[in-house]
């Protein structure tokens, strides 16, 4: 099951508490996991199967959050392994199987929470023939395609509207010509903090099977998406 994968959490500091809480969702897929965390904020998370990895600054935003991402990224390639399940602290893969029709492309490929930007007045802050869209955690990606994304890192500096990591995995992906695209069993919305959203996404997991979630900030909730998913295995 889910030969030469590993699995990533990137975090810091501030919530490695929310991470502890939920590895058993990461170690559930039997790879070998790392956390990924700035190095002046480290999350050091001492568990048997988990390493940990510092690079970059702290920062949730602008052009220190986006190198510490890039330097994520190359930590990664000093990894044996051809293939990477890429979290923040607050996505999820419910399913232990890593789906099969994510190892079937054999070219480069990152695979996200493909989201539409339709917030009013954030049009012209994407470059001209952009599609106005975010690729929101988890990401998995191949070797070849973490290293055909660096090559579009350069080029791209933080945009001042959109400073975001899920909008400059789209700039990097958009330079390096690195196609994309979005999980068939995902969602992206604010689970933790919105009520409508949060039983949209129990009825998605308990009825369609979704697994790929962000995102998740409570342990109630993240239990309560397990129990989903065991609901969805018994009826489908």
């Amino acid at each position: 099951m889910n030969k030469n994968t590993r699995v990533a959490v990137c975090c810091y500091g501030g919530d490695a508490h929310q991470v502890i809480k939920s590895l058993g969702a990461y170690l559930h897929h039997e790879c070998p996991v790392v956390i990924l965390s700035p190095t002046d904020c480290p999350a050091d998370i001492r568990y048997p199967g988990v390493e940990n990895r510092f690079a970059g600054k702290r920062a949730y935003i602008g052009q220190e959050s986006l190198d510490r991402q890039r330097l994520h990224l190359e930590l990664l390639l000093t990894f044996p392994e051809e293939y990477f399940l890429v979290h923040d602290a607050d996505s999820v893969c419910l399913s232990p199987e890593i789906p099969s029709y994510l190892y079937a492309n054999l070219g480069p490929l990152l695979w996200s929470n493909v989201v539409e930007d339709g917030i009013p007045g954030r049009e012209s802050a994407y470059p001209a023939g952009y599609p106005r869209i975010a690729f929101q955690p988890p990401y998995f990606m191949a070797r070849q395609t973490i290293k055909k994304l660096l090559t579009g890192t350069e080029a791209v500096r933080a945009n001042p509207t959109l400073p975001f990591i899920d909008h400059v995995m789209l700039q990097w992906a958009m330079e390096s010509e690195c196609p994309w695209k979005t999980f068939q069993d995902g969602v992206s919305c604010p689970f933790s903090s919105d009520a409508p959203s949060r039983q949209l996404v129990f009825e998605a997991v308990r009825e369609r099977g979704i697994i790929f979630i962000h995102s998740v900030k409570d342990e109630p909730g993240m239990k309560q998406l397990f129990q989903a998913r065991q609901e969805y295995l018994r009826t489908h």
